[in-house]
């Protein structure tokens, strides 16, 4: 009560002095008319079909990425978007097109095991059969065990602890609950997440994530060395869910074919070679490699109004690239179409923001936010010796979606406290929809951390998880059903309204103090 009445009374002291929080709350027939447009025309799930049934899983530098690419170009020029183009970022990798496989059991009895191949696998010299060896090396100081012993065999690399009824139980939908809601907004370090776990900056993570890549091309080089027939590791996902993703080095002349196979039955493999039981296995791959790696992300944009303005820019974004073993549809479909949908909302009321809303695709995110950094690379500044350009000044801020189509509930500001109160009135009018969480953590992951890591102001949204984590995210059920519709038609409208509201202030967003270079070893 207080609050709004210290509210009426400032306002009713200086009423036409043009204050700051006057140009952060949006016109309400816009916002109307931004809610009509996007819950009763939305092409969001269209988008979401066509990306996901079309084209498939749209693994980096793959033909289905590519093809994609090409029709999200022309459907961003067909809704009036402008400067339309798909950007190239540099090179990275080897194009991997999967063009049919097989993993089966033929002994004692008969199974067509629930498998896939790892992204960058080799095609195997037809059909290799024979009996699986269970192994198990995590470190170096295993090899020593197996030198010598593996050459032409079908490995089993990892025992796994037989699936208990409590593990193999069903995951529900989940929505975020109030109460912890209320942990992340009450939080005060944003370098600490509401159940007290730790982020990271993108240079710590960088450095973390090729520490890791390290460790495990040494395990694939040594198998490679020993001349494996080929590597089965068991999904880390149980019930029958495969997660899948891709070997540590994308070129094929690296790497052994490797499978994953069901966790459940690559137990049962386990217990039965327990038990000297022998068992038989056939398997074969057959995969197109394309030697052009250039990467590239998807762009467009509308162009601002303010001639003053029109220069310094919006920018919404999620990754385009997906895992091959689902069709990509929560992982990142939704983030993707989300912010298309949210452009378009824009461009079909004719809206005129005063500076330019750009939305942009990105390439390579899962292999290690590649297409974001190659963009902020070419025009913000270097991540790790924080050398910026010129167009650093012109960015207002970035806008990530990538965590499925759960709906939005609010926003992590990464410790930029000096935008709370404006995210405070952008989210006002969404309360009723549950987005009203303004927290200041840190949250990793995705690609605002490249806009982050230069000091530019880098949002990801809070959304529900739904069954995000549990049972879609990486794995062969991340396929258009997964989609909740509700929300993506709920999580567009919020983004087009902020990013409106956004190029409509008369400051650029708030930033925080630069970042220090990273040091370099």
């Amino acid at each position: 009560m207080k609050q709004k009445l210290a509210a009426l009374l400032l306002l009713w002291v200086i009423p036409f002095s043009g204050i700051a929080a006057a140009q952060d709350r949006i016109d309400d027939r816009v916002l109307a008319q931004i809610k009509a447009e996007g819950f009763q025309n939305s092409k969001a799930m269209e988008t979401v079909g066509y990306l996901t049934d079309v084209f498939g899983g749209r693994l980096t530098n793959s033909q289905n990425l590519k093809n994609a690419k090409v029709w999200m170009r022309d459907k961003m020029v067909e809704l009036g978007f402008q400067n339309v183009q798909i950007e190239p970022w540099g090179t990275w990798g080897q194009g991997w097109n999967l063009e049919r496989f097989s993993v089966e059991m033929t002994a004692p009895t008969y199974d067509r095991l629930i498998a896939y191949p790892l992204a960058w696998s080799p095609s195997t010299n037809g059909v290799v059969s024979g009996e699986p060896v269970v192994v198990s090396i995590r470190s170096n100081a295993d090899f020593a065990k197996y030198k010598g012993t593996l050459k032409g065999k079908i490995v089993m690399n990892g025992r796994v602890n037989f699936p208990t009824p409590e593990s193999r139980k069903g995951d529900p939908i989940k929505r975020i609950t109030d109460e912890d809601l209320a942990k992340k907004e009450s939080a005060t370090d944003p370098t600490k997440d509401a159940d007290g776990g730790g982020t990271v900056s993108y240079q710590e993570e960088e450095k973390e994530w090729l520490e890791s890549l390290a460790r495990g091309r040494e395990i694939v080089k040594f198998f490679k060395d020993e001349g494996v027939a080929a590597l089965i590791q068991p999904s880390r996902s149980p019930n029958g869910v495969l997660s899948v993703q891709g070997n540590y080095e994308p070129d094929v002349n690296f790497n052994p074919p490797t499978f994953v196979i069901s966790r459940e039955q690559y137990s049962r493999i386990m217990r039965l070679t327990d038990r000297k039981i022998p068992v038989k296995m056939e398997l074969s791959l057959q995969v197109r490699t394309e030697s052009d790696g250039t990467g590239s992300n998807v762009v467009g944009e509308i162009i601002g109004s303010d001639p003053k303005l029109k220069d310094e820019v919006v920018m919404l974004g999620g990754h385009f690239d997906s895992w091959h073993s689902g069709t990509g549809a929560a992982d990142n479909a939704a983030g993707c179409a989300a912010m298309v949908e949210a452009l378009r909302i824009l461009k079909a009321l004719n809206l005129k923001p005063r500076r330019t809303i750009r939305v942009a695709l990105w390439d390579g995110e899962e292999q290690d936010y590649y297409g974001s950094i190659g963009y902020v690379k070419k025009h913000f500044g270097d991540p790790m010796t924080i050398k910026l350009k010129p167009e650093h000044e012109k960015l207002s801020a970035y806008y990530n979606l990538d965590n499925g189509s759960g709906r939005i509930r609010g926003i992590y500001l990464q410790g930029n406290e000096a935008t709370r109160s404006i995210f405070e009135d952008y989210f006002r009018p969404f309360a009723y929809l549950g987005a009203k969480t303004i927290s200041t953590i840190n949250t990793g992951g995705t690609d605002h951390m490249a806009f982050d890591a230069v000091g530019l102001p880098g949002f990801q949204f809070i959304q529900d998880p739904l069954d995000y984590n549990t049972r879609i995210h990486h794995t062969n059920l991340d396929v258009f059903e997964s989609i909740n519709e509700e929300d993506m038609k709920v999580n567009s409208v919020i983004i087009a309204a902020i990013a409106y509201q956004t190029a409509m202030r008369d400051e650029k967003m708030p930033r925080k103090q630069l970042p220090k270079p990273a040091e370099v070893k």
